[in-house]
């Protein structure tokens, strides 16, 4: 919860019924969000990985190869951003661009060294991972998986 200055009056008791932005979900799910970046980042950081080009070297290694369009679907970001996560890959020689025939779409693919990091990040990760979940009761992570994916769907575009 945020911390109140005492010298201040209470914004919300001077709004009848207003409703506490702590329990905004956008508040609770970036905050939550930045948290475990944090942890991640951390744990990883002797890979020399942030979190985000784990997550994308993770989705390349699941998925397989990828158009920028697919791959930031699959990671629900920008392109602007997978772009600057995917060129940092590149150059420490993790990623390979791959052109389709024509040129017109970028493609890009784990290689066997993104594949050897990747696979020395998995244990740190899978540390975290277990540290974060073993605070909440596997029901409750797989029934918060669930709603998140509500979350998830509900702010889609149409």
């Amino acid at each position: 919860m945020m911390a109140r200055h005492s010298s201040s009056p209470d914004p919300a008791s001077s709004v009848p019924d207003a409703p506490d932005p702590t329990q905004c979900v956008s508040y609770r799910l970036r905050r939550a969000a930045r948290l475990a970046a944090r942890a991640f980042d951390a744990a990883l950081k002797p890979t020399g990985l942030r979190n985000t080009q784990f997550t994308a070297l993770s989705a390349l290694a699941i998925e397989g190869e990828q158009s920028i369009g697919s791959l930031s679907k699959i990671l629900a970001t920008d392109a602007t951003t997978l772009n600057r996560n995917l060129e940092l890959l590149i150059r420490r020689g993790f990623v390979d661009n791959v052109a389709d025939d024509d040129g017109r779409v970028r493609n890009v693919r784990i290689n066997t060294q993104g594949r050897k990091k990747y696979e020395e990040a998995l244990p740190l990760w899978q540390e975290v991972q277990t540290h974060i979940t073993a605070h909440i009761h596997q029901d409750k992570w797989t029934h918060m998986i669930t709603e998140l994916e509500h979350i998830e769907d509900a702010c889609k575009t149409p």
